[in-house]
């Protein structure tokens, strides 16, 4: 990092870094964190690396107790059904949101996101699901250019992916027509369609 910087933009990165490596397994549940160690890592000083840490613990990435430890927390399992539902819902949401607003090639954008969504649960990766899945509701967060959307995406993008590890469709046996018919619903901007299939690939509706 380049510690000429303003300290916002210092913290902001920092705060990608660490919740990234938290996101994609390199900080692992109950690594201890730093300060001192963490700041020299990244080549900045330790406030700006305190208050990222600060900003990891208030989505609970992070656990800090006062002179004795901060650390990567480990999401208990209501956590991780919790996520699952909020994602499910948030996607529906979205979508119902967006699809009105969309351009042709955001439209053709999001049909082509949900596509990734389908071939990770053709192959049963729970890990890509994951990865399509968000990528598929930042792409209608961004076309439903709502504010609140945004900002709500933008705190909790990495507790959202960390805390979805393991999710999947709820769907058993061939789920090539419910896959077939929401690609089409997100192409004809159905939007009411859109999000109760999307619920129902989830059992959630």
């Amino acid at each position: 990092m380049d510690a000429r910087r303003q300290p916002s933009a210092l913290v902001d990165e920092a705060y990608a870094a660490l919740g990234e490596a938290i996101v994609d397994g390199r900080l692992r549940p109950g690594d201890r964190l730093r300060d001192v160690e963490l700041a020299a890592h990244m080549g900045i000083s330790r406030t700006p690396v305190r208050e990222a840490l600060q900003r990891l613990a208030a989505i609970r990435l992070v656990e800090i107790s006062p002179h004795r430890f901060t650390r990567v927390t480990t999401p208990t399992a209501q956590e991780m059904s919790d996520m699952r539902d909020y994602a499910v819902h948030m996607i529906a949401m979205t979508m119902h949101l967006a699809l009105p607003r969309c351009s042709d090639e955001d439209i053709a954008e999001g049909a082509r996101l949900f596509g990734d969504v389908a071939r990770a649960a053709r192959e049963k990766s729970s890990p890509a699901y994951v990865d399509a899945g968000f990528a598929l509701l930042a792409h209608f967060t961004r076309a439903a250019d709502n504010i609140v959307l945004r900002e709500t995406l933008k705190q909790t993008e990495f507790v959202v992916r960390r805390n979805l590890r393991g999710w999947m469709c709820a769907g058993e046996g061939d789920c090539e027509e419910l896959f077939a018919s929401l690609g089409a619903a997100i192409r004809d901007r159905d939007t009411a369609r859109s999000a109760h299939l999307w619920l129902t690939m989830h059992g959630l509706y």
